[in-house]
């Protein structure tokens, strides 16, 4: 049968876009490999967009170590670099102790004396009067005379790892900001010649022992609850995880 060129001319256009919806249908709707290589698909792109850089996941915990309390004692974990630099300078105090009674052997020949045994996560207190001193605390915050020296262990060449400050009656203001948060004991047990343990004390206390356990071992108790004290854990070498004025520094078992 002949077909008239018109005719004709449609038939072939006809077949040629049945053809090109096969071929579409055979294809589906796959993305272009090349789109997908530049961008990315829509919900993967957006989780990268989601994700936070190192810089933000830093930046926000350092604001959760300066505004929120995570110790037994309502302490901040606020590391030396999140302070200002009002209190930074404040702490140079304790760093040049730090420098200056590297060991116990140090101390001692200054005439620093051991008050306490090596107690767990407060390290040993070494005080210019020993044991007697802490019935001749004043009411008095000097920062550039802390009243203790804290040692990891009695020793001679045991290293010193922060200072202490004990004030007796009001807590006094202290270090500049709000990250300096003092505490208080009830009493403490004297054995010895030496405080080797809290009593009573919070529930997780590494050092807390009763009454009864005072007794045990030979010693007595002695109040103490008129006392404001704090640690400042300032080795360069060894910082507390739970922060420079924690309780409780976490490496000293």
């Amino acid at each position: 049968m002949k077909v008239s060129g018109n005719v004709g001319a449609a038939l072939i256009a006809v077949a040629t876009l049945g053809v090109a919806v096969g071929a579409a249908m055979l294809v589906g709707d796959e993305p272009d490999p090349a789109t997908v290589t530049a961008t990315g698909t829509g919900d993967t792109a957006a989780a990268a967009a989601a994700e936070p850089t190192a810089a933000q996941t830093e930046a926000a915990a350092r604001e959760a170590r300066l505004t929120t309390p995570v110790g037994h004692h309502g302490e901040y974990a606020v590391q030396y670099d999140d302070l200002p630099d009002a209190t930074q300078q404040q702490l140079q105090v304790a760093k040049d102790l730090i420098a200056k009674y590297p060991t116990v052997a140090d101390a001692e020949a200054d005439g620093w004396t051991a008050a306490t045994v090596n107690l767990k996560g407060i390290a040993a207190h070494f005080l210019h009067g020993g044991v007697r001193e802490f019935a001749t605390l004043d009411e008095q915050f000097d920062i550039n005379q802390p009243e203790a020296l804290l040692f990891d262990g009695l020793e001679p060449t045991d290293p010193i790892i922060g200072v202490s400050y004990l004030v007796s009656g009001e807590t006094p203001d202290g270090f500049d900001g709000k990250w300096d948060v003092w505490h208080r004991h009830d009493a403490v047990c004297f054995a010895g010649g030496l405080v080797v343990a809290e009593v009573g004390g919070h529930p997780d206390s590494k050092i807390a022992i009763s009454e009864d356990e005072c007794k045990a071992e030979n010693g007595f108790m002695f109040p103490i609850s008129n006392l404001s004290m704090i640690h400042v854990w300032m080795d360069p070498d060894n910082p507390s995880s739970n922060g420079v004025f924690s309780h409780d520094h976490p490496a000293l078992d």
